[in-house]
């Protein structure tokens, strides 16, 4: 029998075989367990002409990579900061037109992502989405069919399978095997609807420790691609379990935001370190570690 495969990368290392024009999406919940250390390295490798298919509630991450000049298309529903209203740079560059808007609701991207991940050529709604603008504003994406065994209307929409899937989790075993600590967003459905999976985590725990309690599993290692060591991977949002998110510095990126001056904070906080362990350097490890959740 061969010997297991360690899947244990840098940030580095596992972005650098995501492609311009990729389709990524994300996992997390508004700023709850948002890969954003993995989000960080697209953002200093330059990544360019992105798809973006975000889960029903995301943000930060969207609206950094906007505002690196990553993004050429999102399929979306919302685009927030949570608590602090509509992500910025995404309504910007969409008032501009300089991004492609592809507008779906809620239940259009989690169905869609669920054909995916289901293997199934479209997911099927009940007439009452032709009622709604979204067959007018995006009909690339609502069709209307017959349904076979009524006869009656109902709407296909097509399955939505990302290229590259980031996750980020408490904890996670070399051969990608991962373990949440918070409620799961998804990540379970947008794993197995994508091609191909990179998994950050706050700690690397022996394997063991999943074999002697395989059910808490929240992703199994045979759907992951490269395991990536990310202490404060989620940072400025929060790991459920891990730490809080850092609201003095959420405050800090909205205001810039705001003023259009996200590519000082870019250039000061991403690009102007090798990597987030110099990043998290020269802002202060101890700092970081008021956010830490006693366990």
């Amino acid at each position: 029998m061969s010997q297991r495969r360690s899947k244990l990368k840098s940030a580095a290392e596992a972005c650098a075989t995501i492609p311009d024009g990729a389709k990524v999406i994300a996992g997390g919940v508004h700023l709850s367990n948002t890969p954003m250390a993995l989000v960080r390295e697209l953002v200093r490798k330059g990544a360019k002409d992105l798809e973006i298919i975000p889960t029903p509630a995301t943000g930060l991450w969207v609206d950094l990579l906007i505002a690196a000049g990553a993004v050429k298309k999102i399929n979306v529903s919302y685009i927030g900061l949570e608590f602090l209203g509509l992500a910025p740079n995404f309504r910007r560059a969409a008032e501009a037109r300089k991004i492609e808007i592809v507008d779906m609701d809620e239940p259009t991207i989690f169905h869609g992502l669920r054909a995916a991940a289901s293997g199934l050529p479209f997911a099927v709604f009940p007439p009452i989405h032709l009622l709604t603008d979204l067959p007018r504003v995006s009909p690339q994406v609502y069709k209307e069919i017959v349904n076979p065994f009524t006869g009656e209307a109902a709407v296909a929409v097509p399955p939505l399978a990302p290229d590259v899937c980031l996750v980020h989790v408490a904890k996670a075993d070399i051969y990608g095997n991962g373990l949440s600590l918070g409620g799961r967003h998804m990540e379970d459905v947008i794993v197995k609807a994508s091609k191909r999976v990179i998994l950050s985590a706050e700690e690397i725990v022996d394997n063991s420790e999943f074999c002697a309690d395989p059910t808490r599993t929240t992703i199994p290692g045979v759907l992951v691609e490269s395991v990536v060591h990310a202490p404060f991977g989620a940072w400025p949002g929060a790991c459920p379990g891990v730490h809080n998110y850092d609201r003095p510095h959420l405050l800090d990126y909205n205001e810039a935001a705001k003023k259009d001056q996200t590519g000082a904070y870019i250039d000061s906080f991403i690009r102007a370190h090798k990597d987030d362990n110099a990043m998290f350097s020269a802002l202060g490890w101890s700092g970081l570690e008021s956010l830490r959740i006693s366990r």
